[in-house]
């Protein structure tokens, strides 16, 4: 899918998430936080959303526990070259 960089999933959708406390200077994963993973409601902005302008920036996505995770891992039903639907979605619903 093409990513719009609109935020909507970030904001919308209820899932789980890096915890921000446990994220090490070097971008792992710090092993004696006891939960790594937190719930990000939906309808909550994701704390590690940030934009720049109009568009939507994930603070944590170069880093080493971006990777594998539910974020890293989302996709949609659909080509691979069709626009996002969930960000369709949202920008016509608001």
């Amino acid at each position: 899918m093409i990513c719009l960089r609109c935020g909507c999933c970030c904001i919308n959708l209820d899932v789980a998430i890096v915890n921000p406390e446990a994220i090490l200077p070097n971008g792992t994963i710090d092993p004696s936080i006891p939960d790594p993973i937190i719930s990000k409601p939906g309808g909550q902005a994701c704390p590690h959303l940030t934009y720049q302008g109009e568009v939507a920036v994930c603070k944590i996505h170069s880093l080493a526990c971006y990777k594998d995770s539910n974020c890293e891992r989302f996709d949609q039903v659909g080509r691979q070259d069709d626009v996002c639907i969930l960000g369709s979605y949202y920008r016509h619903k608001s």
